[in-house]
């Protein structure tokens, strides 16, 4: 959604050279504004939201790691808004569900997509010829494959509510699929960064040697949360896997 947010809002200056017609720019506004909605839902108006990102990613533990000069959140730790935006991504990031990267974007393309065939086509024409907005849908394209359903389906186990583990979750994974069809379609890939082999393959590549270091960290954080007193030795194994995810995965946020 940031991502579709900041292309509805693109300066006519940093286009110049490329024809942008006035139905392209309706279009932008149109999605944006769904997926800003659908975003919105979930991040604000989900009322559990909060403990699933809490409990769900390795936030807690990422606190105790040396990344910035800053502390990772600000005083009244219990508000959203005082997350500062590096631990907030570097949390989804760890445990490979990267939702700043892409969540409800799918929804927005999607619904205006589906309004008519004409829509759909005005969104490949857009693809071919709009160079920011093939750049978004590729960034995109990136994100999903950074991001591992898979992968992620462990960390649900760490969350002390398994009903509303499970029904955030499922709520992740709809739109993941989502998103997915919907790029596929207006990029005409049969699978995700098809356009881009090369990128494609060192992401393939990367990501099974990261899978092994993402399972240990659940089981590692699964002890350490359940500990009475701070166990120091698994704490510095836990801080090891999210420096070595982060390294595979080259992204901190």
């Amino acid at each position: 959604s940031t991502l579709l947010e900041g292309a509805a809002n693109v300066s006519q200056e940093s286009e110049q050279g490329h024809h942008r017609e006035e139905a392209w720019e309706k279009a932008m506004e149109e999605i944006s504004e769904i997926s800003l909605k659908k975003y919105q839902s979930l991040v604000f108006g989900d009322k559990d939201f909060l403990t699933y990102f809490n409990e769900a990613t390795p936030l807690q533990e990422i606190s105790e790691l040396n990344i910035g000069s800053r502390p990772m959140k600000r005083k009244d730790s219990s508000k959203f808004e005082n997350l500062r935006a590096i631990p907030w991504v570097f949390a989804w990031t760890q445990n490979r569900q990267l939702i700043p990267a892409w969540y409800a974007s799918g929804s927005g393309l999607s619904a205006y997509a589906s309004q008519s065939d004409e829509h759909l086509a005005q969104l490949k024409q857009m693809y071919e010829s709009w160079p920011f907005f093939r750049t978004t849908i590729n960034n995109l394209q990136m994100a999903l494959t950074k991001a591992d359903i898979q992968t992620a389906k462990e960390y649900k186990a760490l969350v002390n509510d398994q009903e509303l583990g499970e029904r955030i979750f499922n709520n992740v994974v709809e739109e993941y699929e989502r998103t997915k069809e919907v790029l596929l379609q207006i990029s005409g890939d049969e699978e995700l960064l098809d356009h881009q082999p090369t990128i494609k393959d060192s992401v393939r590549l990367r990501n099974p040697y990261v899978d092994p270091l993402n399972f240990l960290q659940v089981e590692l954080i699964k002890e350490l949360r359940q500990s009475e007193d701070i166990n120091d030795d698994i704490l510095t194994e836990v801080l090891l896997t999210i420096s070595g995810i982060a390294a595979g995965l080259r992204n901190t946020g």
